[in-house]
């Protein structure tokens, strides 16, 4: 059996000290997450949706990915066609392709509002749940957008 990772009482019995990171109960530990990477069918037609119509900044671009986000929370945009060396794409899996997104804004009828000027497919009109009220727009890869505005937890 080969072992991903050492638990903090198993590092400290060793004399390696505790570790700061967060034990989410499996066997590799996470530190947190780095960014969610989309393979996309046009780099260019997905960079003008996540920047120009959601308004995320780029971090960094070249002819493989465009990175955009912040210093919390980054999606990588990839082509889905090459990679950056010989090694390709990631094995993505052709049955495991789906992905969502959610991103947090202050007016989802104004998201929905621009979404319809920008000519952007609404999924779903702006509605109520539980968690909040949300507006689901399609990325150029069809992909659901959700742009929510989240209820304060109870």
């Amino acid at each position: 059996m080969v072992r991903l990772a050492t638990h903090d009482a198993d590092r400290a019995a060793s004399g390696g000290g505790t570790s700061s990171h967060v034990n989410y109960g499996g066997g590799v530990r996470v530190e947190r997450l780095e960014s969610l990477i989309l393979y996309v069918s046009s780099l260019a037609t997905a960079r003008a949706f996540y920047v120009d119509v959601l308004g995320l900044p780029v971090l960094f671009e070249d002819e493989i990915i465009v990175m955009v986000g912040d210093a919390t929370a980054r999606v990588v945009l990839h082509r889905n066609d090459r990679g950056h060396d010989e090694r390709g794409v990631f094995p993505a899996g052709a049955e495991a392709g789906g992905a969502a997104l959610r991103f947090q804004v202050s007016d989802p009828d104004a998201c929905e509002a621009e979404a319809v000027r920008r000519d952007v497919s609404v999924l779903w009109p702006v509605q109520e749940a539980s968690w909040g009220r949300f507006v689901v727009v399609a990325d150029p890869d069809g992909r659901p957008v959700v742009l929510a505005t989240m209820r304060a937890a109870a």
